[in-house]
């Protein structure tokens, strides 16, 4: 794989639409007799993108021009979108090797990877606020943000497995490595430069690759003038989503807020027991937040349940994804009221040892040191034993069309009480059980 760049320009392959688009663009940024000056692409790329994209983007353009490099052509200035767009791995590899600041001729630092990774994502919360994207908007009416801290603990979560196993400096073959397993970055990558390049044209450049976006849901369900206060900023969600499965990150449906409906464990259920998938996002005293999601809808059992698309995540201050290792199928439990097993609701590990517990005494929780279910897995929150500081649950994808009635175990079919699921869990918490089956101890792995 070596370094393409001092080539002589040729001919790139784009249709006659793309080429009238690119045409629009490069008039736009001031381009004077079929030539442009760095300054002056600097000045419009700052107005559109990061300011730190723009430069290292501007860098590649310019610095491996043989004759006239203060200037380049319409097919220098359009490669950037080409090379993101449709080229080959080598190619996004060496665009993006070309981008960073180089300490020789064969190695870049983590540093310059995570700085150009925020400024992609700078530039991708640009675009969607520019564009007013019903997503962005959806968060932004509520008070969602993107503080700098966030948007490289975004950054960082990102590039972390690069960081494991190398010292502070990376080479093109680790660079490509990370590249083809970084699909987030990807699409962002691409729809930055997509909008970058088709901003001042009459309509977006379509592009032909294969990615799907949905980077950023749309927040559903949330009354306005609520006197909400969020817990996550948007790079948050973004990384959340980014790691869900594909079918489920057009949408988050708001189901619970401690703050707005009170901090009690039969209210919480009441919310999200029978409403599909799920994602549980805490902060506790520490001001640690992470996050479980759940891919099967909340029911009473006596038993584990889910499937090994549920994960934990920790959000701050760092932000990993923990998958499903297989190893067992602890994914979520759920009871109440019962003499031999634990009360309230815990994703992974093992009894008394969970990943992720919230006990039906609202106020604590608790995240083990290790659990097995889960790959990678770190403590996610700063102590072992927790108390909540906020809590709120996300309904993840569309609502569920078809419900029934398993929510809680023994109820009758054509119950009162099966249309108001948290009359139900608190007569479960006062003792009223309903005919429950379970008293027999699941299987546990040590």
């Amino acid at each position: 794989m070596g370094n393409q760049h001092g080539k002589k320009e040729s001919k790139l392959p784009f249709t006659s639409e793309q080429l009238k688009m690119l045409e629009v663009t490069f008039r736009a940024c001031g381009a004077h007799s079929e030539k442009l000056q760095k300054e002056k692409l600097l000045e419009s790329w700052s107005a559109i993108i990061d300011s730190h994209l723009a430069q290292c983007t501007a860098n590649f353009l310019f610095k491996t021009i043989q004759q006239s490099p203060s200037v380049i052509t319409l097919a220098r200035y359009s490669e950037p979108y080409y090379i993101v767009e449709s080229g080959t791995i080598d190619e996004k590899v060496n665009f993006l090797a070309a981008s960073l600041e180089q300490t020789d001729t064969n190695q870049y630092t983590i540093k310059e990877l995570e700085h150009y990774v925020a400024a992609v994502l700078r530039s991708y919360l640009k675009l969607e606020a520019q564009q007013c994207t019903e997503a962005f908007e959806s968060w932004k009416q509520h008070g969602y943000q993107s503080a700098e801290r966030t948007v490289y603990a975004f950054s960082k979560g990102l590039i972390r497995s690069l960081c494991q196993g190398h010292d502070h400096f990376l080479n093109l073959s680790q660079l490509e490595e990370w590249l083809r397993t970084n699909p987030t970055f990807l699409i962002m990558w691409l729809e930055v430069f997509n909008y970058l390049y088709s901003k001042n044209s009459s309509k977006s450049l379509k592009s032909s690759s294969a990615l799907s976006s949905n980077l950023l849901p749309v927040l559903d369900g949330l009354a306005s003038g609520t006197n909400y206060t969020p817990i996550l900023d948007i790079p948050h969600v973004i990384f959340v989503n980014s790691n869900l499965p594909n079918e489920h990150r057009n949408k988050w449906r708001f189901l619970f807020s401690s703050k707005i409906m009170g901090e009690s464990f039969s209210t919480m259920l009441g919310k999200i027991v029978g409403r599909g998938p799920t994602l549980l996002v805490i902060e506790d005293e520490d001001r640690y937040v992470f996050a479980g999601f759940c891919p099967e809808s909340w029911s009473m059992k006596s038993h584990f349940f889910g499937n090994e698309s549920s994960m934990l995540y920790t959000l701050s201050p760092a932000m990993r994804c923990f998958n499903a290792t297989g190893y067992n199928d602890h994914y979520q439990y759920l009871n109440l009221n019962q003499q031999t097993m634990p009360n309230g609701l815990g994703m992974g590990g093992q009894f008394n040892y969970w990943g992720l517990w919230i006990d039906s005494d609202y106020g604590s929780g608790q995240s083990s040191e290790s659990c097995t279910t889960y790959g990678d897995y770190v403590q996610l929150s700063k102590r072992k034993d927790f108390r909540i500081r906020n809590l709120e649950v996300w309904g993840i994808g569309e609502e569920p069309k078809d419900e029934d009635s398993e929510e809680i175990e023994g109820a009758g079919k054509n119950s009162i009480l099966d249309k108001n699921l948290e009359d139900k869990v608190m007569l479960q918490l006062a003792g009223k059980e309903m005919h429950s089956e379970g008293l027999r101890d699941p299987d546990m792995d040590l």
